[in-house]
C-alpha cells in the first residue's frame, strides 16, 4: 500500500526548503549592516584563515570562535562579497527548520506518545503526522526570522541554534534506540550521545544563548521518556555538565579567580549601565512584543525605540508580566492533563520558548533592549507548540481542510518574509523604514544619514543627521557628520563649528578630529591641520590614510624630508593602495625641490 503524501518525510523537507528558497530569493544583495563593519568588513583576523586557525580567531573571541570561524571561510572563498554570507546564512536557515521538523517527529516517536497512542482516534492522525511539517514551515517562512537570516553577523543566533536543536535530536535519536534495545547499551546509541555531546558543544562555542540546551535536554527526558530518575540524572550527568561551557568562556581570560570574581557584575553586563532590576522590568513587555510577532508579524524594526521601565507596577510592565505567568501557569497545567498527548508537546514549547529567551532577557543587562533575532532559538518551541495546538483544534476538521488552512498560513508568512526582505535591500531602504517606525530615536536618523551621505544625497542626508543631533546632543558621531556634510556642500565655517563641538564632546573620538583637519589643510591653515591630525594619530596610530594626510600637507607645504616619511608609514600599512606608493615616489623624486607636487 503507497504512503498517502502527508507521511513521506523526502517530500516534506523538499518543501521546506522550497518554501525557504522563495521567500529569501530577494535577500542574496543585502549589503553589510552595523555589526557587520565591525565583525566582517574591518575585522583583520577573518582575513587570514590560517591566521584565524594558527590561534588569533580563539584569541579574538574564545566564546563564539565557530561563528567567527564561519565567516572566515565565507571571506576566504568569497572576499566582501555579500552573496556567499547571505547563501550560508539561508542554509543554515534550512537546515535548521529541517531540524526542526526531526525534533517534532522523534518527539512523536518517543515513549510518552507511543502509550499515550490509544487516545488519539484515527480521525486525528493525519494532523498528529503533520505538527513535524507545519512547525518547521512556519519556522522556515516567519518574517520574525528574518533579522537571524538576513543580517549577514546574526547569523550566530541561527548557527548555535542548529547546532542546539541538532544535538537535541541525537539525543532524543539515542534515548529511542536506547528504550528499543532496553538493558543492551550498543554502539549506535553510544555514538548518538556523544554526537549530542559534540554538538552542544559546537552551539556553546558559536553564542552564549546555547548555556539553556543542558537544561532543555532534562525537560525533554523527564517529559517525554520512562526510566527511574535515578537512571535519567545518570544519563544527564553529562550533558549537564556541558552547562560549564558558556560561564568558562565568558570568565576565561588567563586572571585570577579574585580579578575575576570582582568583575562578575561587568562580566555579565553588555554595553550598557541600566541596573538590572530596570532591565528585567523592561524585558516583560520586551517578550510580550517577541509573542505578538509570532501572531501578527507587523511593524517589525531593526532599531526599535523601546523605553526603559523603571517600577514593577506601572501598567506597560504589569500587564505583560500577568500575560506571560498566565502562559507560564497554562505550560504547567498541560503538564496535568492526560486527555490528548499533544498537550504535552505544546507544554513543552512553551517551556522552551521561556528558558531560551531567558539569557537575553533576564537580569544580564544589554545595551539594546529588544532584537529580534534573539527571539530565533526560543521560536522553534513557540512554533512547534503553535502546530501542536492547530493540530489538537483541527482533529475533527478534514485533514483537506486543515491542509489547506496550513498552506495559506504559510504562504501569507513566507510572502510576508519576501516583503520584509524587501526592506533590507539597501541601506536608505532599512534605515527610512527604521526612521518611520522610531522617529524620536537618534540611530535611525544618524543611520539614514550616513546611507544618504554615501549615496551622495547630501542635501536630504542632512536634515537627519540634525535630528540625530537633536535627539543625542552628548553624541559626537551626529555633529561629526554634519560637520563632514556641510564641509562637502561648501559651508565651511559650519562644518567647522559642528566638528568643534564633535571634539568638545568626545576628544578621544579620532573621526572629528580628521575631518577638522581636512578643513583647515584645504583653508591652507597647515599648523592647525597637523595639530588635529596628530592628535587623530595618537587616537589610531595604526591608521594609514592619517599618515598619508599628514604627508599630504608635508608635501604641500614642501617639506619633502618629512613628506618622504609619512608616506612611507602609510605605504607600509596599507600596501595594497597604489595611490600612496605614488605619492611616496613624487615626495623622493622631488625630495629638496621648493615645488609644490600634486598630492593625491
Amino acid at each position: 500500500m503507497s504512503m498517502k503524501p502527508y507521511s513521506k518525510p523526502a517530500l516534506h523537507l523538499f518543501l521546506i526548503a522550497l518554501l525557504g528558497l522563495l521567500a529569501y530569493s530577494n535577500s542574496f544583495h543585502v549589503p553589510f549592516f552595523l555589526d557587520d563593519d565591525g565583525s566582517i568588513l574591518n575585522n583583520m583576523v577573518i582575513k587570514d584563515l590560517s591566521r584565524f586557525l594558527s590561534g588569533d580567531g580563539y584569541a579574538y573571541n574564545p566564546r563564539r570562535f565557530l561563528g567567527y570561524l564561519s565567516v572566515a571561510l565565507n571571506y576566504r572563498f568569497g572576499g566582501l562579497d555579500v552573496t556567499g554570507y547571505h547563501v550560508f546564512n539561508l542554509a543554515v536557515h534550512i537546515i535548521t527548520a529541517w531540524l526542526v521538523y526531526a525534533l517534532a517527529a522523534v518527539t512523536l516517536r518517543t515513549p510518552f506518545f507511543a502509550e499515550a497512542a490509544p487516545k488519539l482516534d484515527e480521525a486525528a492522525a493525519p494532523p498528529t503526522t503533520m505538527v513535524p511539517l507545519f512547525a518547521a514551515l512556519i519556522f522556515v517562512a516567519h518574517p520574525v526570522q528574518t533579522q537571524a537570516v538576513t543580517y549577514i553577523i546574526q547569523r550566530l543566533a541561527a548557527l548555535a541554534t542548529l547546532f542546539y536543536v541538532l544535538s537535541l535530536v541525537c539525543y532524543a535519536k539515542a534515548r529511542l534506540v536506547q528504550e528499543a534495545k532496553g538493558k543492551a547499551l550498543g554502539l549506535k546509541p553510544v555514538s548518538l550521545y556523544l554526537l549530542a555531546l559534540a554538538f552542544a558543544g559546537c552551539a556553546m562555542k558559536t553564542k552564549e544563548i546555547a548555556f539553556t540546551l543542558p537544561f532543555v535536554i532534562a525537560l525533554y527526558e523527564f517529559l517525554f521518556f520512562r526510566m527511574s530518575t535515578a537512571k535519567k540524572l545518570a544519563v544527564l550527568a553529562p550533558m549537564v555538565l556541558t552547562a560549564v561551557v558558556v560561564p568558562l568562556g565568558v570568565l576565561g581570560s588567563g586572571r585570577s579567580m579574585g580579578s575575576l570574581l570582582s568583575e562578575v557584575n561587568a562580566l555579565t553586563r553588555v554595553d550598557t549601565n541600566v541596573s538590572r532590576l530596570d532591565y528585567l522590568f523592561t524585558q516583560f513587555p520586551v517578550i510580550a512584543t517577541y509573542l505578538r510577532l509570532f501572531f501578527l508579524p507587523v511593524n517589525q524594526n531593526l532599531d526599535y525605540d523601546f523605553p526603559v521601565y523603571h517600577s514593577f507596577v506601572s501598567l506597560p510592565v504589569l500587564l505583560p508580566f500577568l500575560l506571560l505567568l498566565a502562559l507560564f501557569l497554562l505550560s504547567l497545567f498541560l503538564l496535568r492533563r492526560s486527555w490528548d498527548p499533544r498537550v504535552r508537546l505544546i507544554s513543552f514549547g512553551i517551556l522552551w520558548f521561556f528558558i531560551t529567551i531567558s539569557v537575553e532577557s533576564s537580569i544580564i543587562p544589554i545595551a539594546d533592549v529588544i532584537y529580534e533575532h534573539r527571539v530565533y532559538l526560543p521560536s522553534v518551541g513557540a512554533f512547534i507548540a503553535f502546530a501542536a495546538a492547530a493540530s489538537l483544534l483541527l482533529r475533527r476538521v478534514p485533514a483537506l481542510a486543515s491542509m489547506a488552512a496550513a498552506t495559506v498560513v504559510v504562504l501569507a508568512l513566507a510572502g510576508t518574509t519576501f516583503a520584509r526582505n524587501q526592506v533590507w535591500g539597501s541601506e536608505v531602504s532599512l534605515w527610512s523604514d527604521a526612521v518611520r517606525k522610531a522617529p524620536n530615536k537618534a540611530r535611525p536618523h544618524y543611520n539614514l544619514a550616513l546611507a544618504l551621505d554615501k549615496v551622495n544625497r547630501s542635501d536630504e542626508a542632512l536634515p537627519h543627521a540634525v535630528e540625530a543631533a537633536r535627539f543625542a546632543p552628548s553624541e559626537p558621531y551626529a555633529y561629526n557628520l554634519i560637520g563632514s556634510i556641510m564641509a562637502k556642500t561648501g559651508r565651511i565655517e559650519q562644518a567647522a563649528a559642528a566638528l568643534t563641538e564633535a571634539v568638545r564632546l568626545a576628544p578621544q573620538v579620532p573621526a572629528p578630529h580628521v575631518n577638522l583637519g581636512d578643513i583647515y589643510a584645504k583653508a591652507g591653515q597647515t599648523a592647525q591641520a597637523l595639530e588635529q591630525y596628530q592628535i587623530a594619530l595618537q587616537l589610531m596610530p595604526t591608521d594609514a590614510d592619517i599618515y598619508h594626510k599628514i604627508g599630504v600637507v608635508h608635501a604641500v607645504s614642501n617639506d619633502m624630508d618629512k613628506a618622504v616619511i609619512f608616506f612611507q608609514c602609510a605605504a607600509s600599512i596599507a600596501p595594497q593602495r597604489p595611490d600612496y606608493r605614488v605619492d611616496l615616489e613624487k615626495a623622493r623624486n622631488l625630495l629638496g625641490s621648493r615645488v609644490a607636487p600634486q598630492m593625491h
